[in-house]
């Protein structure tokens, strides 16, 4: 009985030793701030406290005005097709990969899109992955 015990006092609790990469809010993200015409994909929410351990990633993060999401549920798990719509959504509101470079850290694979507008001008997609989490960041040129 007590081995019982222990066992799902230690199974109930180990959800609460995993660090998340970033807190979500509850307000679901369906277009960018910076620019409307980008929709995310269904799953995505805005990210709260963490976000700034995020950008900090970003060695030219001072370059952009930037916003931090995150995917949760199914989404999050379905990474690779996840990340694919997103650029899809970039891709409909102008928005094309000039560049693209990935690194592991940590456990994390990092990936990094360069994007242009229809004008020419610099934007981001920041996508940080690890475990069943992930996080994105959008920004664009100050």
């Amino acid at each position: 009985m007590k081995t019982l015990f222990l066992s799902l006092l230690v199974l109930w609790g180990a959800p609460a030793l995993a660090q998340a990469l970033v807190e979500v809010t509850t307000v679901a993200a369906i277009v960018s701030s910076l620019d409307a015409s980008v929709r995310f994909p269904s799953g995505s929410f805005r990210a709260g406290r963490g976000s700034e351990s995020i950008v900090a990633r970003i060695p030219d993060a001072s370059r952009f005005n930037l916003e931090v999401y995150a995917a949760k549920g199914l989404a999050a798990r379905l990474q690779a097709g996840f990340v694919q719509q997103i650029l899809t959504g970039f891709a409909a509101s102008g928005y094309f990969v000039g560049n693209q470079q990935e690194t592991q850290v940590a456990g994390e694979v990092r990936t990094r899109y360069d994007l242009t507008d229809s004008a020419g001008r610099a934007a981001i997609l920041f996508v940080v992955r690890k475990g069943d989490e992930l996080v994105f960041v959008f920004g664009k040129a100050k």
